[in-house]
């Protein structure tokens, strides 16, 4: 019976040792904040799903219909109402046949749309129309009326429903 021991009493710590554990435990927190913010710095953010962009068709109609709203002829703003519309006519034919139009002058303009095939004759006629009209307003100090700017902001607009498909 030599091989039975009493059970040891209990060990007892000093008074000031759950002071060394809350101070261990304190180290560790905060190591563990440091390594939490430190390694979420360099996380990559949130992406925000892409917008879908309009099409050049809607653009096209956004600038019109700003451009109507500011009623530009109306105020007796001719050269900068039509200088507008025929922008927002080349900057759509760029958009929509990649071609390179506002860097162009009308005769370069139409000649490469000839070559191109993008419009048709009755399309080709009507640009041309349009883009002389803007050149006269714009270059030879044409004075036109408002019958004839509100004619002109429709044939861009036709140009822009005849070729959007």
């Amino acid at each position: 019976m030599n091989d039975i021991r009493d059970v040891k009493p209990p060990v007892y710590l000093p008074d000031w040792w759950w002071i060394l554990w809350l101070i261990l435990g304190l180290i560790a927190g905060s190591i563990a904040v440091y390594l939490f913010l430190r390694f979420r710095k360099n996380a990559p953010a949130p992406v925000a799903p892409p917008v879908p962009e309009l099409p050049a068709w809607g653009k096209a109609y956004q600038q019109l219909e700003a451009l109507r709203q500011e009623n530009l002829p109306t105020r007796g703003l001719y050269k900068e109402f039509f200088t507008r519309v025929a922008d927002i006519a080349r900057l759509y034919m760029e958009n929509r046949f990649n071609i390179h139009a506002p860097h162009m002058t009308t005769e370069e303009f139409l000649y490469y749309l000839g070559i191109t095939g993008h419009l048709n004759e009755t399309q080709k006629n009507s640009l041309k129309d349009f883009l002389n009209s803007c050149d006269m307003v714009k270059f030879a100090k044409y004075a036109p009326s408002l019958v004839e700017a509100d004619n002109n902001f429709n044939l861009a607009k036709k140009l822009v429903d005849d070729t959007r498909i």
